[in-house]
């Protein structure tokens, strides 16, 4: 069955809120917040410390770099079809999450950590943001596709609903949208930092459209 996941009211986040902290099991905290839209900077930071397996791993083709177009295509967030939040420990980017919402309305999941921070439970408040924003967006299916020696994130793209098969040297798959249980972060503060982010972001198109057209 699906779970969705809604806030009971209206939650206004305050002005001066800047990150969601979610609490580590091992101890400790990390600080989570979206990725703006052109953000290029956090993205560098994660994939640099990543292996040439994680990135394997994650982009599903051992690469040494990020294209400009990759680059582009992987900050371009505009917070409803393509969502993407970063993680912070002691204010250095050490891991994203995003969903790209496709035009049947399935979401494909994805996440990386930087090899350092492997096992502490950042991936997984990573997806938890995201799979709550996408849940509150309407989304019902996700969808994930990876390479079959990455077990961490088999396990988890499970718990949030995906089916995973077999097809062609990869694992794929996509399955109704349940958010992880237990919770790992505040889905309020979650929700509420989105709209924030979101309200900031409509007050910024017209500035953007005005200066693409100057352009």
């Amino acid at each position: 069955m699906t779970t969705v996941w809604k806030p009971r009211r209206r939650i206004t986040a305050p002005r001066e809120q800047q990150h969601v902290t979610a609490q580590l099991p091992g101890g400790g905290t990390i600080e989570l917040r979206p990725l703006r839209r052109g953000e290029i900077d956090s993205l560098m930071t994660v994939f640099t410390g990543m292996s040439p397996a994680s990135r394997a791993e994650r982009y599903l083709t051992g690469i040494s770099r990020l294209t400009p177009a990759m680059t582009r295509a992987l900050t371009k967030v505009d917070g409803h079809r393509h969502v993407a939040w970063v993680a912070l420990l002691a204010g250095r980017p050490v891991g994203i999450a995003r969903y790209l919402l496709d035009d049947a309305g399935v979401a494909d999941v994805a996440f990386e950590v930087v090899d350092a921070c492997h096992d502490l439970g950042i991936g997984t408040a990573l997806v938890d943001a995201v799979t709550t924003v996408a849940a509150t967006r309407g989304v019902r299916r996700v969808r994930a596709t990876l390479l079959p020696s990455n077990r961490p994130s088999r396990r988890l793209v499970t718990r949030f609903g995906v089916r995973l098969v077999p097809s062609d040297g990869l694992l794929e798959g996509e399955g109704p949208l349940r958010l992880l249980d237990p919770p790992r972060v505040d889905r309020r503060a979650v929700v509420a930092l989105a709209g924030q982010v979101d309200a900031a972001e409509m007050d910024a198109a017209p500035r953007r459209a005005m200066e693409a057209r100057a352009e």
